[in-house]
């Protein structure tokens, strides 16, 4: 009969595993020109503008909503987030 093998964890391995997905999020967002949600990994205590530098999205080009309802590029992202990207033009 075949003994067990013993399965050794590296602790620091472990802890630092537990420490990356505590600080990091996923966001999906849903943006207007493509109609494609996304989802975004993102740190923990990011904003909408890095948010919108992941998706080289400048703020003054875009309206972001949450539930609907306009949100400022300085708001903390929360976990389990979804929002709406809508890309705004004007002209002459």
């Amino acid at each position: 009969m075949a003994t067990p093998a013993l399965i050794v964890f590296d602790k620091s391995l472990i802890k630092a595993f537990f420490i990356w997905v505590s600080i990091s999020l996923i966001i999906r967002v849903n943006i207007s020109r493509s109609d494609d949600i996304k989802k975004i990994k993102v740190n923990k205590n990011s904003t909408i503008q890095d948010l919108l530098d992941i998706l080289d999205l400048k703020p003054d080009t875009v309206i972001i909503l949450r539930n609907n309802i306009p949100i400022p590029v300085d708001e903390i992202l929360d976990k389990d987030q979804e929002l709406s990207i809508i890309e705004v033009s004007s002209g002459g």
